[in-house]
């Protein structure tokens, strides 16, 4: 599937299947690996995002999900 995820102010084209964590979007395909993959069930925060300025855990939501949105990670808070 084709998307386009705005994070930190710079928008990237992906191909990424439905199923993809906005978490592993920005781990491996986007190489941002300030967000940490800790629990995988939402409980330590490790993975926290700001979506349009609200916090998520992004490990339990689908990067396709979150297309048109304005993504902040902590490389983008510096």
């Amino acid at each position: 599937m084709s998307i386009e995820l705005k994070v930190n102010g710079r928008s990237y084209p992906l191909q990424l299947e439905p199923r993809v964590s906005l978490l592993d979007a920005l781990r491996e395909y986007l190489a941002l690996s300030g967000t940490k993959k800790g629990c995988d069930q939402g409980a330590c925060g490790a993975c926290t995002v700001l979506v349009d300025g609200q916090r998520i855990n992004s490990c339990l939501a689908l990067a396709v999900a979150y297309q048109g949105c304005e993504i902040t990670t902590i490389e983008g808070l510096g």
